[in-house]
């Protein structure tokens, strides 16, 4: 019986270590896209109008985030074996390939929300007005959409930095950093949107100052804790000198 379990099921050493690795990503994973879905939660408090708004956006946004994702992905492979052969300049190679296909793809998500970012809002607006008021939903989307541009280039540097935490073993750094960005969307959505502790009532727009500052306080964790850790992970020691448009530096 012994005998099958191990041929079919396998090592209990190797699920441990799996689930050490996997865990720690499901969590930090889960906590990133509970940030949109709490300013959701917490936007219905005041309005379906202001809801709609929000909810829309965030799926406009999902968008982004899973470009983002497979953007990265396929190098995180690389990255990974790049690791265990302790080759040093493969893991910067592929995060400068990150660097660059992070900023075509923001740049590119920042272009069409600007410039097409209300034909894609009303999309979802079309029909009657039974459930509201189809003009406002749309005005406080585009005030949600504006102000979340601004938090974009923090969720690329988060997740070049923390694919490649990850794909190099460090996995609870990046889910200590989605902890802390969850605690301060929380705490600046409920003084911002609401008006508490003496901030001004701010609705939307707080909700959405709310997920940009939490998303620079997600990529601020995991870019202060790999610089202060060059001698572990070295993905940064020679990396702005590699920049071709940096290389007269």
């Amino acid at each position: 019986m012994i005998g099958i379990a191990k041929k079919f099921i396998g090592d209990r050493k190797f699920y441990r270590m799996v689930l050490s690795v996997a865990v720690p990503i499901m969590i930090q994973n889960g906590i990133t896209n509970f940030v949109s879905l709490l300013d959701n939660i917490m936007v219905g408090q005041i309005g379906t109008e202001q809801m709609s708004g929000v909810a829309i956006v965030n799926q406009l946004m999902m968008v982004y985030y899973l470009c983002i994702f497979g953007g990265l992905s396929g190098a995180g492979i690389f990255t990974a074996q790049y690791f265990g052969e302790n080759n040093n300049e493969g893991i910067r190679h592929t995060f400068r390939y990150k660097l660059w296909m992070a900023l075509i793809l923001t740049l590119s998500a920042v272009f069409i929300f600007v410039f097409f970012g209300n034909n894609l809002i009303s999309f979802y607006l079309n029909g009657n007005s039974d459930g509201g008021n189809l003009q406002a939903a749309l005005a406080y989307g585009k005030t949600y959409m504006i102000i979340m541009l601004f938090g974009l280039p923090a969720f690329m540097f988060q997740q070049m930095y923390s694919t490649t935490l990850r794909e190099c073993g460090e996995t609870l750094v990046p889910m200590k950093a989605g902890i802390a960005a969850v605690t301060v969307n929380l705490a600046f959505n409920y003084v911002l949107i609401y008006g508490k502790l003496g901030f001004p009532e701010m609705g939307v727009a707080g909700a959405a100052i709310a997920t940009v500052l939490s998303r620079y306080v997600e990529a601020a964790v995991v870019i202060i804790w790999t610089h202060r850790h060059k001698g572990k992970i070295l993905i940064l020691k020679v990396f702005i000198k590699q920049l071709k448009f940096l290389q007269c530096w």
